[in-house]
């Protein structure tokens, strides 16, 4: 397996003042396509990078599949709500994502709302052989998805949160498992306690 690598983007958050609606669908850009930027990954010097239209298509075939995290987090209060839809364009990869309901969303929403994460970050595998432009820059034509995250400093321009809402029209509702998986639903007071513990506010 290739080692999956992060990359981060911008976030500018516009709420959609929808009645009757949740709130828990964040949705933007995750991918800006054509924008180079300056990266580095563990062990290696910094190197310019761009993205081709198309690279990141096998995410809208099974947007469930990609993880909705915390900043790139492992533990269980890091796995914030999974994919809902994606779409490419010539611009960029566009997603939706539901956010968990429970103390560990509502926080979330509330640091994107606060302003305080202000950046999406993509966690991917390249796949096939990298190439450089004419400016030297690698270009990256086919990867796979693996998650998104939430993170404070984007490392490229051009993407934006732009809204909050409920479930797009189409998409069925996800699953009872899905609102109050077991794990959580067992662990919710000693997520809480924790949450408290650490100077978390807790809705």
């Amino acid at each position: 397996m290739s080692e999956i690598l992060v990359r981060t983007f911008p976030v500018r958050l516009a709420l959609a003042a929808e009645a009757n609606t949740d709130g828990r669908i964040i949705e933007g850009r995750c991918v800006p396509y054509g924008v180079a930027a300056m990266v580095r990954d563990p062990g290696t010097d910094p190197y310019r990078e761009v993205f081709l239209p198309g690279a990141f298509r096998g995410a809208t075939k099974a947007p469930d599949r990609i993880h909705f995290k915390f900043n790139h987090g492992s533990g269980l209060g890091d796995w914030i709500g999974r994919g809902l839809d994606f779409v490419e364009s010539d611009d960029g990869l566009d997603g939706s994502f539901r956010v968990v309901p429970g103390a560990i969303g509502d926080h979330a929403l509330a640091v994107v709302d606060d302003g305080i994460m202000s950046g999406l970050s993509v966690g991917f595998e390249p796949l096939g052989r990298d190439r450089l432009d004419a400016s030297g820059a690698v270009v990256r034509s086919r990867c796979r998805l693996v998650e998104v995250s939430l993170c404070p400093e984007p490392a490229f321009v051009g993407a934006a949160v732009t809204g909050r809402r409920s479930r797009p029209d189409g998409v069925e509702a996800p699953p009872a498992a899905w609102d109050e998986a077991p794990e959580v639903a067992a662990n919710r007071a000693a997520i809480d306690a924790r949450l408290r513990a650490i100077g978390l506010t807790i809705r």
